[in-house]
């Protein structure tokens, strides 16, 4: 019956929408998926990404003396959480003409257009204002060469092309192992901390790149052929290479540590990380009842943020 129609309709598009959601994501565009930490909120308030310092050293304790004050401190960065959606309306002649086509291609269409809407905010931290990212609360933008011991230097920046040796990649490799970790973002205390000493697992390259990052990452054996491996420390197997769909630069990457070790980017979802759909249709939904059209409702709570800098490494090559 037409009271029927819309929690059905809704069941059924959701159940499509999530089947598409995984068949895009083994596609590719799930691939912010392996850079990033999702959490889930039970509100939408405004959400503060917490790194709490580490201890920079134990200081000696002589036979009798005090002990005294361990400093330990924190940084946030804050995200907020932005509401997208939209509906798609279906008369009643367009229903009963297409043969139920169109609905079963609009779940798709909305998966599609979800996946690629977290992609493009994830990859827009890496090129927004001059490819330099978002300022972060320490006032330095996510990606600068200003030494970590000044306040807002990150020394995540560099201008070395990807290249055909490991040679720009142990820069990179060199640089993030050994980042300070935070003990506070307080002057004396500004890249005070014990190395961080992690290794960058994942390089993000455009489309252009791609053929680059996986000739020094990806095993090049070849059974029954003598394949010579490129000069210098075997990366290979040790890295993944990530192709970013947004970025149109030709010559930018980047490399993000393993977020399970160290995260760096921050997804927020409110009702989860892909979008709900609604269905107006009843009779006696106004649309409807006006105007014989059900309407199809789509709504995607995110947020989409920076909590460290230090897991996170760019190289912006001059073109």
């Amino acid at each position: 019956t037409t009271a029927n129609f819309p929690y059905l309709v809704a069941n059924s598009l959701n159940k499509v929408l999530c089947k598409a959601w995984g068949e895009l994501g083994r596609a590719g565009y799930n691939w912010w998926e392996q850079i990033s930490t999702v959490q889930h909120f039970n509100t939408l308030n405004t959400i503060t990404w917490s790194i709490f310092g580490t201890v920079g050293s134990l200081p000696t304790v002589s036979e009798g003396a005090e002990y005294t004050p361990l400093k330990i401190g924190d940084a946030g960065e804050t995200s907020t959480f932005t509401k997208r959606g939209g509906y798609v309306g279906l008369t009643l002649e367009a229903i009963d003409r297409d043969d139920v086509r169109a609905l079963q291609q609009i779940p798709k269409e909305l998966a599609f257009a979800a996946i690629r809407e977290i992609s493009s905010l994830v990859a827009a931290l890496f090129t927004d204002n001059s490819a330099v990212g978002p300022t972060l609360a320490d006032t330095g933008a996510l990606f600068n060469a200003t030494a970590v011991t000044t306040a807002g230097g990150h020394a995540n920046l560099l201008t070395t092309a990807i290249g055909t040796t490991y040679a720009a990649w142990e820069a990179i490799a060199t640089a993030m192992y050994n980042q300070p970790m935070l003990v506070a973002n307080e002057t004396g205390y500004y890249g005070t901390g014990k190395k961080m000493a992690i290794e960058p697992k994942y390089c993000l390259v455009p489309r252009a790149l791609r053929g680059a990052a996986n000739d020094l990452f990806l095993s090049r054996d070849i059974p029954g052929a003598s394949v010579a491996l490129t000069t210098g420390k075997e990366w290979y197997g040790m890295v993944v290479p990530v192709t970013v769909p947004e970025w149109t630069d030709a010559t930018d990457w980047a490399a993000v540590a393993d977020p399970a070790l160290m995260p760096g980017i921050m997804i927020g979802e409110r009702f989860g990380v892909m979008p709900e759909i609604f269905v107006a249709g009843n009779e006696t939904d106004p649309a409807v009842f006006m105007n014989d059209e059900s309407r199809i409702k789509v709504r995607h709570f995110i947020a989409v943020g920076v909590c460290d800098f230090r897991p996170l490494h760019k190289s912006n090559v001059a073109g």
